[in-house]
C-alpha cells in the first residue's frame, strides 16, 4: 500500500475511533481500545465494498476479508 493511501485510511480510523469515544463519554485510557473497534469497523466495510464490487459471488468471504485486511495499515 503506498503511504498517501495508508496516510488516508489511518485518517479515517482516527476519526471513526474519535467518533465513537465520544459516544461512550470519552472514557480515559481507552485509546487503543477505540482505534481497535474503528480499524474492525473499517475492515468490515471495506470486504463488504470488495465483496458487492465484484457481484456479491457465494462461498468466497476469506477472500474479501484477506483483500480487506491487506489494504488497512
Amino acid at each position: 500500500m503506498n503511504d498517501k493511501r495508508s496516510d488516508e485510511w489511518n485518517e479515517a480510523i482516527r476519526r471513526t475511533a474519535y467518533f465513537l469515544w465520544e459516544q461512550d463519554g470519552r472514557p480515559a485510557g481507552k485509546e487503543a481500545h477505540y482505534w481497535q473497534l474503528a480499524r474492525e469497523k473499517h475492515l468490515r466495510q471495506r470486504a463488504y465494498d470488495l465483496w458487492l464490487a465484484e457481484g456479491a459471488p457465494e462461498g468466497k468471504a476469506e477472500t474479501y476479508w484477506d483483500r480487506a485486511r491487506n489494504d488497512l495499515p
